[in-house]
């Protein structure tokens, strides 16, 4: 059974290496050595490798650390109890949430039904209820979210329970979709054992990337909605009808039964939580190789994920703030104030970062792979934060074989992007294979 899944929409995703990537893993790591998968993301790799060896799966965010125990833990879960949940599902607190979005829900899906584009940048544009709550902008859904404000007060869901509904509902999803995901995780918090529930949220987490109604699956930030004349785009309408008429229950079915369903290797593997250097000094001795692809631009990948980090997290984070010209508003992606800023993005500090994750794999006598796609200046990708040549340079300074190798002609997925792929190249991903063994 194949050990190739996906499991988000997500950037700079390896799954179209996992074989390359893997091949180059069984050349340099001894028979049922350990592997480390430094920088986990979506754990495709992780979960590639677990298949011929012993995975520690590393990532900083909680979402990652969610997805890893999914693909890799075993779980014990038959058809009957994933039918029993949905049962579950339709709770009085359930029922309230969809009242208090009841108008707004109606409002959107009219506005679809009837083509109505400036109702639906509105919503795109003004729609989030935690920001109305905040800012008291006035739309045409001033009203209408004033209302729906009220009447989870007075029944008091004005917390954790209408959480992905507040902040998110009609702008990174449609209403409805919000308060099913709602009323989803409520499910999962309340209704599964501890021991199923990463295989449940993971799920869940699947299902929100595939439905978010954005360019390229992402949550870097909403569709902008206007041109640069203020024009409203056409396209508000059909990302819209594709996106945000997908149903949630029927999705998240499917998800959960292929999570289930996966075929898991018999040895044992570690999810931690945590940054590169915490993971790399409590690896276990019998991890023989990291395997490491670190952001190399200047955007966070927590600017991409946060709404997988809040969902992931169910609490209510502050969000950041964004000023222009004299006047401060909440940042227009609806940031988590305290996201995780990697200092691989950040050119000050992106060669300590290195050196430091040189230094640690180095002295403690084990290989490096690290993942890295050259930056053309002719291209449309991203300017890189180091180039490949820093990166060379660093390696030899801890390691005595530096080499690099080429996947070939390989198209990497643009999620920022109307555009699919940027255009092939032949050194479009390179690993850079870092060993202390003699040349």
């Amino acid at each position: 059974m194949s050990y190739n899944f996906r499991t988000l929409n997500y950037l700079g995703s390896k799954l179209r290496l996992l074989d390359f990537i893997n091949d180059k893993v069984q050349e340099i790591t001894p028979l049922g050595a350990g592997v480390c998968d430094l920088f986990a993301g979506s754990g495709c790799v992780s979960r590639k490798l677990s298949q011929s060896h012993p995975v520690v799966s590393c990532d900083i965010q909680a979402y990652s650390k969610i997805i890893a125990n999914a693909l890799l833990k075993r779980f014990s879960i038959d058809d009957s109890e994933i039918d029993s949940f949905f049962k579950r599902l339709n709770t009085d607190s359930a029922n309230r949430l969809k009242t208090a979005f009841h108008p707004l829900i109606v409002l959107e899906q009219n506005s679809i039904a009837t083509k109505n584009i400036e109702v639906l940048t509105d919503i795109l544009e003004h729609g989030s209820l935690e920001v109305f709550n905040i800012e008291h902008n006035v739309s045409c859904l001033s009203d209408l979210l004033d209302s729906a404000s009220n009447c989870l007060k007075e029944d008091k869901l004005d917390d954790v329970r209408s959480l992905i509904s507040r902040y998110y509902g009609g702008v990174y999803f449609s209403y409805k979709q919000a308060v099913d995901i709602d009323i989803v995780l409520e499910g999962i918090h309340t209704f599964v054992s501890m021991e199923n529930r990463d295989l449940f949220l993971a799920a869940l987490l699947s299902t929100t990337s595939d439905i978010v109604d954005t360019v390229g699956k992402h949550f870097a930030q909403p569709i902008k909605a206007r041109d640069s004349k203020g024009n409203i785009k056409n396209t508000v309408y059909n990302k819209a009808v594709k996106d945000k008429t997908m149903d949630v229950f029927p999705l998240f079915r499917e998800w959960l039964i292929k999570y289930k369903n996966l075929s898991r290797s018999e040895y044992k593997h570690i999810i931690m939580q945590g940054d590169y250097e915490q993971c790399l000094k409590e690896l276990p001795h019998y991890v023989k190789t990291v395997y490491a692809d670190p952001p190399y631009t200047r955007d966070h990948y927590s600017r991409y994920y946060h709404v997988l980090e809040t969902l992931t997290l169910r609490d209510t984070p502050k969000l950041s703030t964004v000023t222009i010209h004299g006047s401060t508003h909440i940042s227009n992606g609806i940031y988590r104030e305290d996201r995780h800023q990697s200092p691989f993005c950040i050119k000050s500090k992106a060669p300590a970062a290195f050196r430091k994750m040189f230094e640690l794999v180095s002295s403690s006598d084990r290989n490096l792979l690290l993942s890295y796609s050259p930056y053309d200046e002719t291209k449309k990708s991203h300017p890189r934060v180091v180039t490949m040549q820093q990166l060379l340079d660093w390696a030899k300074e801890y390691f005595t074989s530096v080499e690099i190798v080429s996947a070939g002609t390989f198209k990497h997925n643009k999620l920022n992007s109307t555009e699919h792929f940027l255009n092939a190249s032949e050194e479009a991903e390179l690993l850079i294979v870092c060993t202390n063994r003699p040349k």
